[in-house]
């Protein structure tokens, strides 16, 4: 429980700064906000489909998939410095995260299928 209530809670966190950038103009920051959603997604799907069965697995895969078609069109990249939100631990964290989702993507049909 105490896993989920943290993943509900950095989630609104995130989604919270998404929004109030977009009403702020700050479509870049809103982009980075996003963009480190997406890649803590792709790494907890990545996890989850390790217990899935092959039902589910296979809803997993083509979600990444159609995350993969997204990233070729749309490349990751740092759209904002988010280094002021939080002394730099968002930005160092993001990076690895990113690395991590970007390594996930390409090896989807070994890792997940």
């Amino acid at each position: 429980m105490k896993d989920e209530l943290l993943a509900v809670l950095s989630n609104v966190a995130m989604t919270q700064l998404a929004l109030e950038s977009l009403r702020a103009k700050d479509t870049a920051r809103a982009l980075e906000l996003l963009e480190l959603d997406l890649d803590a997604s792709v790494v907890a799907l990545s996890i989850l489909a390790k217990e899935a069965d092959s039902t589910e697995r296979e809803r997993v895969t083509d979600t990444l998939r159609q995350i993969r078609a997204y990233r070729r069109v749309h490349p990751r990249r740092v759209e904002a410095d988010l280094g002021s939100l939080a002394s730099g631990l968002l930005v160092r964290a993001a990076h690895h995260g990113g690395e991590r989702a970007r390594k996930i993507l390409e090896e989807i049909e070994q890792d997940v299928t």
